[in-house]
C-alpha cells in the first residue's frame, strides 16, 4: 500500500498518545499467528495427537496376518491405554507370544488378559504362552500405564512370522 491510500487510523500519532503503528502492525500479526497456532493445537489434541483418537489409534497387522495389534500410538505420562494383540495358530496349540524391545522400558503392564498358560523373560523383552480356541485364534488384552518419556520402539513377535513393530511417544 502507498502512503496516498493508507488510511489515517493507521498512521503513527504524537497527540494524545504516542504511537508507533508500524510496531503495533507487527503485534497484532504476530497476535494473531498465535491464534492460529492455538486453534491447530486444540483440533490436533481433539483428534488424538495427544492421547486417544484418530492420530493415535493404530491397528497393524503382519505380513502374514497371523498377528494383529490394536494400539494408541501416543501416550501421557502416568495414563492408561489398551493394547489388544490377536494371534492366529493351530487349533487348541499353545501360541508362543514374544514382547520384544523398549516396550517394557517404557510401560508398565497394568493388565493382561487372559492369564498366559506360562511366561518367562526373555533377553529382548517376555514370551508368553497362550492357548489357542478351536479354530486356532488367541486375543491378549493388556492395559499399559506410561512410565517413561519418550519414543519407544517395539516387536511383538509370534515364533515362524517377522512380527509387528510398534512406535509409541509418551508425552510428559
Amino acid at each position: 500500500m502507498n502512503d496516498e491510500t493508507r488510511h489515517p487510523d493507521l498512521e503513527s500519532r504524537k497527540y494524545p498518545v504516542r504511537e508507533d503503528m508500524a510496531y503495533q502492525i507487527k503485534v497484532w500479526r504476530f497476535e494473531r499467528f498465535g491464534w492460529y497456532m492455538l486453534v491447530l493445537l486444540m483440533i490436533l489434541g481433539l483428534a488424538g495427537l495427544f492421547s486417544r483418537g484418530l492420530l493415535s489409534s493404530r491397528d497393524v497387522l503382519s505380513d502374514d496376518g497371523r498377528v494383529r495389534v490394536e494400539y494408541e500410538m501416543f501416550h501421557r505420562n502416568g495414563s492408561t491405554n489398551a493394547m489388544k494383540i490377536s494371534l492366529s495358530g493351530e487349533p487348541e496349540s499353545t501360541l508362543e507370544l514374544e514382547v520384544a524391545g523398549e516396550l517394557l522400558d517404557g510401560f508398565s503392564i497394568e493388565t493382561l488378559q487372559p492369564e498366559p498358560v506360562r511366561s518367562r523373560s526373555s533377553a529382548q523383552g517376555m514370551r508368553l504362552w497362550i492357548q489357542a480356541d478351536t479354530k486356532g485364534q488367541a486375543s491378549v488384552f493388556m492395559t499399559l500405564r506410561g512410565d517413561g518419556l519418550g519414543l519407544f520402539r517395539s516387536t511383538i513377535i509370534l515364533p515362524g512370522t517377522n512380527g509387528v513393530k510398534l512406535t509409541q511417544f509418551i508425552f510428559p
